[in-house]
């Protein structure tokens, strides 16, 4: 069958998780090494499998896109196909047609007589990883197990639909760990995906504080520090001073904080806009004539927008 090696590649526990290497000849010597290790690959035939592999990268590179690279090989000496799956400690960029950087390697090596085997297996796990499922679940796996579960819940989607399973093929479906499920508990939800994120919370914190990250942290400090400035300045005029620009730099500083902590995605706009200033301008000039006090009103206003808009996003149709 198309997926057989594969299969036994993700479901036989000898894959590698969180390789720390950042160049495909280092990806592939790590690999080597690891079925060599394990007995499935003779050590006199390393050396020339390491010269075909980089024979073939120098003909160009072998990531093909959907993070995923398949270095491969046509061994004389091999007497069967070896398919090896590893998953890199954090993504590389190598040349993928598709600009995404490769966290998934799939070495394969097949002896020169056999090639037609060797194109099924390349194509199963272009197939196999153009899954959008599999990538998410095996991004997220800890430990072998969970790559073998990833699979079998590919394989699950991909059975023809055209009957209804019998109860022996119910039974023998991987149970399902649907991460965006409904939990029926008080922040299930959130416990479950700090449950998952616990054990990468310092390297996410380790890896923001690498040379490479500190542009961008710069960048982004400064966009975000220049119109919290200019909308405060602005501000302050519209509203006798009540709000300037300690106040924007503050709310911008709290509201970012927060919403990155708890807003599952940074595609926000955080801090003053021209609409923000406008409407508080209004407002000011409101409460100036209706004598009303500023602050508490600026409040309730602003919690009766937050609690109307989560009604209307969470009422049916």
């Amino acid at each position: 069958m198309l997926l057989s090696p594969i299969r036994a590649a993700l479901t036989g526990g000898e894959l590698l998780l969180d390789v720390r290497a950042d160049e495909l000849s280092a990806i592939s010597r790590v690999m080597v090494d690891h079925l060599v290790a394990t007995g499935r690959l003779d050590a006199d035939h390393r050396e020339a499998v390491l010269r075909a592999l980089a024979l073939r990268e120098d003909q160009g590179s072998t990531a093909i896109g959907h993070a995923l690279a398949i270095p491969h090989a046509y061994i004389a000496e091999l007497p069967e196909p070896l398919v090896l799956f590893a998953r890199l400690h954090r993504p590389t960029n190598l040349d993928a047609p598709d600009r995404v950087p490769v966290q998934f390697v799939f070495l394969l090596l097949g002896p020169s007589e056999r090639a037609g085997e060797h194109l099924e297996a390349l194509a199963g796990i272009a197939r196999l990883m153009a899954d959008d499922a599999f990538r998410y679940e095996a991004r997220l796996a800890r430990k072998a197990e969970e790559i073998s579960v990833a699979f079998d819940h590919f394989e699950a989607r991909q059975r023809p639909r055209l009957r209804p399973l019998t109860a022996p093929e119910l039974a023998a479906l991987p149970p399902e760990d649907d991460p965006l499920r409904f939990t029926g508990s008080l922040f299930g939800g959130l416990r479950a995906d700090l449950k998952r994120r616990l054990p990468h919370y310092v390297s996410d914190l380790r890896d923001g504080l690498h040379p490479k990250a500190l542009g961008s942290v710069l960048f982004l400090l400064f966009a975000a520090l220049a119109p919290a400035i200019t909308f405060g300045g602005i501000m302050a005029d519209q509203t006798g001073g009540m709000i300037g620009a300690t106040e924007m730099l503050l709310a911008t500083a709290i509201c970012g904080v927060s919403y990155a902590l708890l807003g599952g995605t940074p595609l926000v706009i955080l801090g003053g806009t021209g609409p923000l200033l406008v409407i508080t301008a209004i407002l000011y000039g409101a409460c100036v004539q209706l004598k009303l006090p500023f602050f508490p009103t600026y409040f309730w206003v602003g919690l009766w927008t937050g609690l109307s808009r989560r009604s209307s996003t969470s009422a049916p149709g």
